[in-house]
């Protein structure tokens, strides 16, 4: 890391509301000052269900980084796993348009109910000038 830049979190959230539904999420924008994107993490209010149900296809500046029906499970980190580590490295991606688009996807799982849904939290690590 340069000394005009610093690292930074940058937190996207969304309600899965439907049972076994299709969530399209075009609207996050990463700052404007944004030279890399390092990392990701994957949150919920409801780990559970979000562990067991969730696919997603997640693109960064219009590059797709991880495909249609990707398992949440893998983008996921324990509470025991230090705070720096529980990002998923991306190496260095070029964050393009500066646009996050998700299509989550609420899949059926027999021993994790859905109830009243669940948040989901997106944590992206990146680089940005100063």
């Amino acid at each position: 890391m340069e000394g005009n830049t610093k690292e930074t979190r940058v937190i996207f959230s969304f309600k899965m509301e439907k049972e076994r539904g299709l969530l399209n999420v075009d609207t996050f924008e990463l700052p404007k000052h944004t030279k890399l994107v390092k990392g990701i993490q994957l949150l919920s209010d409801y780990p559970d269900r979000l562990y067991y149900r969730g696919r997603q296809r997640i693109e960064i500046g219009g590059e797709e980084l991880f495909p249609e029906g990707f398992e949440s499970r893998i983008l996921m980190s324990s509470l025991s796993v230090a705070p720096r580590e529980r990002f998923f490295e991306l190496g260095d991606v070029l964050p393009g348009d500066l646009s996050v688009k998700v299509r989550f996807e609420d899949a059926n799982h027999t021993t994790t109910p859905f109830e009243s849904g669940y948040m989901v939290t997106l944590v992206i690590l990146i680089e940005e000038s100063q």
